[in-house]
């Protein structure tokens, strides 16, 4: 073999080309899409989370007014449903107002006893008629005692009762629907309360003294309470009815005839209970039914030098007061916000002539009160403006007898009714349950949808800040930061 073909050896097969590096860029950018796509993943599975909670958990009242929050004497007495109550709403979806829904939402959803639904009533007519139901009512039925509580879901404020109510005024005179207030909580407290409960309660309102008729925030309190009224005329009637847990007497102008005084003594020795709203001083045989538990009436009106409003001192002068309240008695020792009271009377106590009945006022001036009898005369001191008297019989397995007074009429008017910050309803209706077995105090008033209106001080100088002068500033502090960004 030729030795030059011994040494030139066939040359190897070329290597294949090396792998280049991954990019370093290349990486980060893998990377950042990767944990994009993580992040991405945990935000969708989040929102999917989320969309399961119901609305109470997710969304939160900023209104300023609570529209959305429903109060904690709700959430309380909620907590304590045994009984499962069905909440039918029968309208069409679209037509609900959207901030009542909401609010009947959260509503159910605070107890597992609570269930809702929404029935087109027009798609649905079985159902409608199978609840007794008219289209824009709301039905709220309990099958364990089988009694259904129907709700209007509009109403006229002060007239009609209703989830929204809409202004009288614009109603009647302009046929306007002008959204004032929402009672959808009241309103449904109320009947859950009714269709759950299987006693009933009944008052009766004595007639034949010139009596006043109490006013639609008063009668509707009563009505919240499911509390049935009846009148009654002792006269005429001739007895008080064995059915009467409560007989009340509001604002008399005239006397009791001798014979409806004993029948109010007879029905006070047996177990009975009265409510007297008084606002004259000077009717005889009223004062001395009161005589009888220890109330003595004063002649003239009640002010006070230390506990009256001063923004009401133009008009009502001392007359309009915050009277002290009890915090032991049962009316008011719950209550923490103060009343307004205007030419109210006043009683001081004495030794009662029944012995077994216990004197306790909740409602009274300071010890700066006065007692205005005319222009030149005002005795001082301090005077009882609502007290209790209550009476245990032992021998007769302990019932009691209750007689309440109030010497304040307008304790309960429409107007003083609506201010909502005062006590006055909660007073008026904590004096009322007393009286009665299984009954609470469920007084949730409308939530106010009216605007408040804010009125600015120099409002020019305020719009040329807003509207000129700090546009201006941040237009030119970004013009300014852009040249010196340029220049470097």
């Amino acid at each position: 073999m030729n030795d030059k073909n011994k040494n030139n050896k066939p040359s190897a097969a070329p290597d294949a080309p090396a792998k280049k590096p991954m990019h370093r860029r290349t990486r980060r950018g893998l990377y950042t899409a990767a944990v994009s796509a993580f992040v991405l993943a945990i935000v969708i599975a989040f929102n999917l989370l989320v969309g399961t909670l119901p609305s109470g958990a997710t969304e939160f009242d900023i209104t300023g007014k609570d529209l959305y929050t429903i109060t904690n004497q709700s959430v309380d007495y909620l907590q304590t449903l045994g009984k499962d109550v069905e909440i039918v709403v029968f309208a069409q979806k679209e037509a609900i107002d959207e901030t009542m829904l909401k609010l009947i939402e959260r509503y159910a959803a605070l107890s597992p006893h609570l269930s809702l639904r929404v029935v087109d009533p027009v798609l649905n007519p079985a159902t409608l008629e199978a609840y007794g139901a008219q289209p824009n009512q709301v039905a709220v039925r309990c099958e364990a005692t089988d009694k259904t509580s129907l709700i209007n879901m509009a109403g006229i404020d002060g007239v009609e009762e209703g989830l929204i109510l809409y202004d009288a005024e614009s109603y009647y005179y302009r046929q306007q629907y002008m959204p004032v207030a929402l009672d959808v909580e009241g309103q449904l407290t109320s009947a859950v309360n009714f269709v759950t409960t299987t006693e009933t309660h009944k008052l009766y309102l004595m007639g034949g003294h010139g009596e006043q008729a109490f006013g639609t925030s008063a009668t509707a309190l009563i009505d919240k309470a499911n509390i049935e009224t009846q009148e009654l005329n002792l006269l005429i009637d001739g007895s008080i009815p064995g059915d009467c847990e409560l007989l009340i007497c509001n604002s008399p102008s005239s006397d009791l005839a001798d014979e409806e005084l004993d029948l109010l003594k007879t029905y006070l020795r047996t177990g009975g209970n009265v409510m007297i709203l008084l606002g004259e001083s000077t009717l005889t045989n009223f004062n001395a039914l009161l005589a009888v538990y220890g109330l003595e009436m004063q002649n003239g009106y009640i002010g006070d030098n230390t506990r009256y409003y001063e923004m009401f001192a133009n008009q009502y002068g001392y007359f309009c007061i915050y009277p002290v309240l009890s915090p032991t008695n049962e009316v008011t020792a719950s209550i923490t916000s103060d009343a307004i009271l205007r030419y109210a009377r006043g009683m001081l106590i004495t030794t009662p002539e029944r012995r077994g009945a216990e004197v306790t006022p909740f409602m009274t001036t300071s010890e700066d009160g006065l007692l205005v009898l005319d222009e030149q005369t005002a005795v001082p001191g301090q005077y009882v403006l609502g007290a209790t008297a209550v009476e245990t019989f032992e021998d007769k397995d302990n019932i009691t007898s209750r007689l309440t007074v109030i010497t304040a009429v307008d304790l309960v008017s429409d107007e003083t009714a609506e201010l909502t910050s005062l006590s006055n309803t909660d007073i008026f209706l904590n004096a009322l349950a007393l009286n009665f077995d299984g009954i609470q105090n469920l007084n949730i008033p409308a939530k106010s949808l009216n605007v408040n209106s804010i009125v600015i001080s120099s409002p020019l100088f305020w719009g040329a800040l807003f509207a000129g002068i700090i546009p201006l500033g941040i237009l030119v502090g970004g013009v300014v930061h852009w040249a010196r960004r340029r220049r470097r």
